[in-house]
């Protein structure tokens, strides 16, 4: 367990880095969008290499995924000549710069859209299939393995609504082990989380892991409340009184407005975070009229190659 308060303002952040979207937002240069235009018959290749594009991406991962703050977003203004077919190309290419793409479904897709299908979580819909708003989360705390970065490409904003939100896992460390150090100790031990189905017949229908981990002097964390609620139940283990209360903490912590990133993704902006240690949610929204101007994100889940 990490004994010791982190100060470090590149773990450790809150609303205030919000103020200056050069704490996160970046641009890809002149030379790497010529590149792209000269290479456009290519796009759709993932033996051709954008030499170019590639050094200023490995530079973000590095400055921002791996030493920084956890996220960046590339400014959408740098993909105005594109068209939205080339645009999800390009998004696909610096995704594979970052690292391997994760299958997401049974389907085999490495790019899902995140979209309203009018259905609600309460109907049995997948929350990257309804406009509600979302608590914080890290993506597939279920796995095993969970994916190291997490790609969004907005490709329509939402009338109304739909900003996206980030929290630091060291911000809310750093409140628990000062405010609430015995129920923080309780979220080093393990938990059942539901694996929603997908799982072999001979598997666990569960993966029993801690929500924070501290090795290698790396903090980590994993969260869904839900799944862990329906995965103790499956378990016939039901949270004690002290483990829902120390969740219950957990959870008021993370939606701590003054913890908290928010922004809107405009067209054509890709966001890129580290899943092991920013949570992230977002805003319910409203629709434009007509299926082609709906909110529309692609999102990509992505390994870390480099990771030991």
């Amino acid at each position: 367990m990490l004994q010791k308060i982190i100060t470090d303002k590149n773990f450790v952040w809150d609303k205030h880095t919000s103020n200056k979207l050069e704490n996160f937002v970046v641009k890809i240069s002149n030379n790497a969008i010529t590149e792209l235009k000269n290479n456009r018959n290519f796009l759709n290749n993932s033996e051709h290499s954008f030499s170019i594009l590639q050094k200023e991406i490995l530079d973000f991962k590095k400055k921002f995924l791996v030493e920084g703050i956890g996220f960046f977003i590339i400014d959408g203004k740098c993909f105005t000549d594109f068209s939205k077919e080339e645009l999800i190309e390009i998004y696909q290419n610096v995704c594979r710069i970052l690292g391997t793409l994760y299958v997401q479904n049974d389907k085999n897709q490495k790019l899902v859209q995140v979209q309203d299908s009018g259905k609600s979580m309460k109907s049995g819909g997948r929350y990257h299939q309804t406009k509600e708003g979302g608590s914080y989360h890290t993506d597939s705390p279920q796995w095993e393995k969970v994916p190291d970065f997490i790609g969004m490409c907005c490709i329509n904003p939402a009338k109304k609504g739909g900003e996206s939100k980030f929290v630091s896992a060291y911000s809310i460390h750093n409140k628990m082990l000062k405010e609430h150090k015995q129920f923080l100790e309780m979220l080093y031990q393990q938990f059942h989380f539901d694996k929603r189905g997908e799982f072999e017949s001979k598997e666990s229908p569960t993966v029993f892991e801690p929500i924070f981990t501290y090795n290698n002097n790396q903090l980590k964390c994993r969260y869904l409340r839900d799944y862990i609620n329906d995965g103790q139940m499956i378990q016939k283990t039901p949270l004690s009184k002290e483990q829902n209360e120390a969740l219950d903490i957990f959870d008021k912590i993370i939606h701590d407005e003054n913890l908290v990133v928010s922004y809107k993704l405009r067209q054509n902006e890709m966001v890129f975070f580290n899943n092991n240690r920013v949570m992230h949610g977002r805003t319910s929204f409203e629709d434009f009229e007509g299926i082609e101007n709906k909110r529309l994100m692609i999102r990509t889940w992505i390994k870390d190659e480099s990771d030991n």
